[in-house]
């Protein structure tokens, strides 16, 4: 089957890279992650070793080869390596070392592959922002790439409704409607089976329809405002507290950049406060919130945050610099379930993976694997800020930067409850609109600039120079 499969592969990766020369790398490199999150594993995949086979994989390398081709032919300007590329490279880099020193034995039995997980959910988005980081992203490549996250997330928002109304003949794909298939099976969970996932990929789409409408058609706006309304209803129908919470992050740090300097400050406050209030005046019933299972099990659910709490805590003292090694939570923690100087249970973690991306990390690669990451993090921030305020570039180019800074607050509450690489189309979305703005902030050509003076919703390229620059 191993032979078939690699074959079968290859002929796709040869026509991928026929064809893909006739696209923008804006599109080329969307389209793998579009593609990778609706037509993924539980559509298509081929047996081929540790990494099986499936459709984005196979374009992934088609479109890696064809920017390695522009690089040594002189069609891509050269890279200066900036921090945030410095720093996504050691990420991979010591998270292979400490993936390749900590193997499993042979008696060990893992759900998830450490080497899957680290090429997945690390090496594969390093691809990705390396495609974009090393291209030329002007203002309509950067309108193109918003305008192609929206109509992923017109298509979401959609089959959300779908599924929560049970309208199966019209969800696609298919296998969607299979409860045996994936997690969360009674609410919104999209083509990826998971309602994190969705719920994470509709904010950032909801972000980039918003950024749209300032320089729509009447009609589009519309169109635009409304779709807005669909991906927030469909982020609610996951009934997942993070993604909610990514929501209201995103809108928050979006909309109030987007405002005059001088109405800042008192929109973020006013909003944060109404926010708190929000939480306190409805924590019980989003603790006990009801969803595909009773209030109960929701209750435990959060209980048991407590118990991966405490294992990592004493995990943590036992190996704090360098961790128990990358993907061997799940095996490791076994030995501390034992402990009973805690008030609270431990055993009902034990089939279970973190479910916390930055408090996994700490335990698996110790502190300078979270320190890396959170590097990353800061450094896409930070990309993100700079382009947004960048007066030489044109105002696509800076919503472009308004929707990285949105990308990572929205990824943000989702890592705290979840372990998201083990879900890898996040970090495939959160890195290719990192690459994007990366690119865009290096590479574009600031010579030319438009205006748009007279729309509706500005962002911060739209202000005097010195209501712009925070």
């Amino acid at each position: 089957m191993l032979v078939p499969a690699l074959l079968a592969g290859l002929a796709v990766a040869l026509l991928l890279a026929a064809r893909a020369p006739k696209l923008s790398v804006v599109t080329q490199v969307v389209g793998v992650v579009l593609v990778g999150y609706v037509l993924g594993y539980d559509f298509w995949h081929a047996d081929a070793g540790p990494i099986p086979l499936t459709l984005e994989r196979l374009a992934l390398v088609a479109v890696v080869g064809l920017a390695a081709w522009r690089l040594w032919v002189g069609q891509a300007p050269r890279p200066v390596p900036i921090g945030l590329d410095w720093s996504i490279a050691l990420l991979c880099g010591y998270l292979t070392i400490s993936c390749l020193l900590n193997k499993p034995g042979d008696s060990v039995e893992l759900p998830t592959s450490p080497l899957f997980r680290l090429v997945v959910s690390f090496w594969a988005p390093a691809a990705l922002y390396a495609v974009l980081r090393t291209s030329v992203i002007d203002g309509p490549a950067a309108r193109w790439l918003m305008t192609l996250l929206a109509c992923l997330g017109v298509y979401l928002g959609v089959t959300a409704l779908l599924e929560t109304a049970g309208v199966w003949s019209l969800v696609f794909p298919k296998y969607i409607a299979n409860p045996e298939l994936g997690l969360h099976f009674g609410r919104a969970r999209g083509p990826a089976l998971n309602s994190v996932s969705l719920g994470v990929h509709l904010v950032v789409c909801c972000t980039a329809a918003w950024l749209l409408i300032p320089r729509a058609s009447r009609p589009m706006q519309l169109f635009w405002f409304g779709a807005c309304g669909l991906m927030a209803l469909g982020v609610v129908l996951t009934f997942t507290r993070s993604t909610w919470l990514g929501l209201m992050g995103a809108v928050l740090v979006v909309t109030c950049l987007q405002l005059p300097r001088v109405w800042r400050k008192p929109a973020f406050v006013t909003a944060s406060v109404l926010g708190v209030l929000l939480l306190v005046v409805g924590k019980d019933a989003i603790v006990e919130l009801k969803r595909e299972d009773s209030g109960a099990v929701s209750a435990h659910s959060v209980q048991q945050r407590e118990a991966f709490a405490y294992v990592s805590a004493q995990m943590f003292k036992d190996t704090p610099l360098w961790g128990v090694g990358f993907g061997r939570f799940y095996d490791k923690k076994l030995p501390y379930l034992t402990d009973r100087r805690q008030s609270f249970e431990l055993e009902s973690i034990r089939p279970l993976h973190h479910h916390n991306t930055l408090l996994g990390l700490l335990v698996e690669t110790g502190m300078l694997g979270l320190f890396a990451f959170l590097t990353v993090l800061a450094g896409m921030a930070w990309v993100g800020w700079r382009l947004a305020h960048d007066m030489t570039l044109s105002s696509d180019c800076n919503r472009l930067g308004l929707l990285c800074l949105g990308a990572v607050v929205n990824y943000l509450p989702s890592a705290l409850f979840h372990d998201l690489s083990l879900i890898h189309s996040e970090q495939w979305l959160l890195f290719t609109v990192a690459g994007a703005a990366t690119g865009c902030w290096l590479n574009a050509d600031r010579s030319a600039i438009e205006s748009d003076d007279a729309l509706p919703f500005p962002s911060v390229a739209d202000a005097p120079p010195q209501q712009a620059v925070a």
